[in-house]
């Protein structure tokens, strides 16, 4: 079996989309340079070479091409845990078979091909067959799946594991294909970025989110969630999705003309301009755990079903009266639901409510989702509708100007800059998904169609919908006898908070003894393992309760230095020991602060299931 033969048959059976794909377009290739070709080395193996403008680019080693692979990957760290790589380029497969060498089993490998027609190359040309078949490692190639390269990097990239991250290019990918490679670098740091800000979230809203948590939890037994209405939304009826950006005003009227022709469903912060309107909206979206009461004050809103994650901002909850529909879950609810056969689908939330709301209409299953009030960008000074300047704290920092949407360029600002760059990956990564952008102001959102929403309304409003009517048909997520079952879960949370505390602190005792037997260098190993075996077992009672997954959520704020530290380690083997142990330590302690603060709120929220 030649390489060709070999390599395509491996691809077929552990990769069938990505073959799939390269039969479908491999007849549609066209040429990337003047040619490929395999080289033979002086030591007997084979190099790939590019040639370019008539002039050969060596992307192996004529001489040894496995010692020069050898020498490339040592200049990469792998004594850390939980670590990602990402390399850029593919190429024969000669480098990368070097990475995986030293990566752990539990190790992922993100690997960027912009070639296609090499791809194909190379198959035929070269072993490929195990950097092909091993599980570490997905492939994103040009033409076939790159689009979805960005989306599958952020679903593994965590600000836990950014310390620990190797970020990798195959020698002259970067000269050969520049532009393709700004915009592989481009789309990491983006996802980085993401994971920053998803982890000063977290920190910052960790202590709201699991004390809304824990209020919300009584909503559960009249309330559902998103698959309950997946396939219930008849084909062609448009989503429009409400934002509150500065040109919300020139088009929010016009939603009149829409009611009962498509599902309008409104960000929080949109409520109050589309109300002062009297324009009409189906739902609400809201996610923030800290947002501010000043949106939803007006009695109105109480009659109107809300899409939210379980950790919304309680009081919206508790006065509106119509469904709620739980678009996204923290680990306890989640893991609740899974017990019981309801499993939460992905969703990314993007970081704000208008990217929010995008992914729920995306989940629920629309083709067709129209951007309204989404500008990225300011109107002269003006930040929202209704003329408002909001001001966010260091706002001149990452001032750009980019593309507009009506031509020209428009100032944008950081945050806004990265919800645009989760759009236009949004719209990548769902190509079955048309998306209209009737904003008509604003920043350029590239992949979306730029229409006017007259127009949009016109040409795309034409069938009858009414959302209230599918509520209505649709009953809560469980039933009456297993909400029985699930209020029992949660009423057992009390006990858990007790077993909890008790183990934190027989874990904390331990790992003290630990530290001072280790400092002292000349202690038994006999009293070291019995103190590693007291912080094993504690930690695997820990990790069985289901409580732990409110705590370890409500500690994030308290340990997030600590447990940045985590995958880093040094080759010192006692220093990684006490500084593993003083990342536990750290643990312990906030999990005995966290329950002691948690539990008079907790007998409160269980009182009212």
């Amino acid at each position: 079996m030649d390489n060709a033969e070999k390599n395509r048959s491996v691809l077929q059976e552990v990769r069938p989309k990505l073959y799939e794909k390269l039969i479908e377009r491999e007849k549609e290739q066209q040429p990337s340079f003047d040619s490929f070709e395999k080289t033979e080395t002086r030591d007997g193996n084979w190099a790939l070479c590019i040639k370019k403008d008539g002039k050969v680019n060596r992307m192996n080693s004529t001489y040894r091409p496995a010692q020069e692979a050898k020498k490339w990957a040592d200049q990469f760290t792998f004594q850390n845990m939980n670590i990602i790589t990402i390399l850029y380029g593919l190429g024969n497969g000669i480098f990368l078979g070097e990475l995986l060498k030293r990566l752990d089993a539990d190790a992922k490998v993100f690997v960027c091909e912009p070639d296609f027609a090499l791809f194909c190359f190379c198959l035929d040309h070269f072993d490929m067959e195990d950097v092909l078949k091993d599980e570490r490692v997905q492939i994103y190639v040009d033409q076939i799946n790159l689009d979805g390269f960005a989306g599958a990097l952020e679903r593994s990239v965590h600000w836990t594991n950014l310390p620990s991250q190797i970020l990798s290019f195959h020698p002259n990918y970067d000269k050969l294909y520049i532009e393709q490679y700004k915009d592989f670098l481009a789309a990491v740091e983006n996802v980085n970025k993401m994971a920053k800000v998803n982890r000063d979230t977290e920190a910052h809203l960790a202590h709201s989110a699991i004390s809304n948590v824990m209020k919300n939890l009584h909503f559960i037994k009249d309330s559902n969630y998103i698959p309950d209405l997946i396939d219930k939304i008849p084909d062609g009826v448009p989503a429009i999705v409400v934002a509150a950006g500065p040109s919300l005003d020139k088009n929010i009227d016009q939603l009149k003309n829409a009611k009962g022709k498509a599902f309008i469903l409104a960000t929080d912060t949109a409520v109050k301009y589309l109300l002062m309107h009297d324009a009409p909206f189906d739902a609400i979206v809201t996610l923030d755990a800290k947002k501010s009461p000043r949106h939803l004050t007006d009695e109105r809103c109480e009659q109107v079903p809300i899409f939210s994650n379980v950790e919304a901002k309680n009081l919206f909850l508790e006065k509106n009266r119509s469904r709620k529909i739980w678009f996204r879950s923290e680990p306890y609810t989640e893991a609740l639901y899974s017990e019981f056969g309801r499993e939460f689908p992905p969703y990314s939330s993007g970081g704000s409510v208008a990217t929010g709301a995008f992914s729920t209409c995306a989940a629920l299953g629309f083709k067709k989702i129209v951007l309204i009030g989404q500008d990225l960008a300011y109107d002269g000074d003006v930040t929202h509708a209704g003329g408002v300047e909001k001001h966010i704290v260091n706002e001149s920092y990452g001032m750009k100007m980019v593309d507009g949407v009506n031509g020209g360029k428009v100032r944008s600002r950081y945050d806004w800059l990265i919800y645009k760059d989760w759009f236009e990956d949004a719209i990548r990564a769902l190509p079955e998904i048309e998306v209209i952008d009737a904003t008509e102001g604003g920043a350029l959102i590239e992949g979306s169609k730029v229409r006017t929403l007259a127009d949009v309304i016109k040409k795309e409003c034409k069938k009858e919908f009414d959302f209230a009517a599918v509520l209505e048909e649709t009953g809560p997520t469980f039933s009456a006898e297993e909400y029985t079952k699930v209020k029992e879960k949660m009423l057992h949370l009390e006990k858990e908070f007790v077993l909890l505390r008790g183990k934190a602190t027989e874990g904390k005792k331990a790992q003290e003894d630990l530290m001072k037997l280790i400092r002292k260098h000349n202690t038994s190993a006999q009293k070291e393992e019995k103190c590693l075996k007291t912080i094993r077992k504690v930690n695997n009672v820990i990790a069985k309760q289901s409580a732990y997954n409110l705590l370890d959520t409500y500690i994030t704020g308290m340990t997030t230095e600590k447990v940045q530290q985590i995958n880093m380690l040094s080759e010192d083997a006692d220093q990684n020991m006490l500084q593993t142990l003083a990342i536990s330590g750290a643990v312990y302690t906030a999990m005995i602060e966290a329950i002691d603060e948690l539990t008079p709120l907790l007998k409160e929220s269980l009182a009212k299931l």
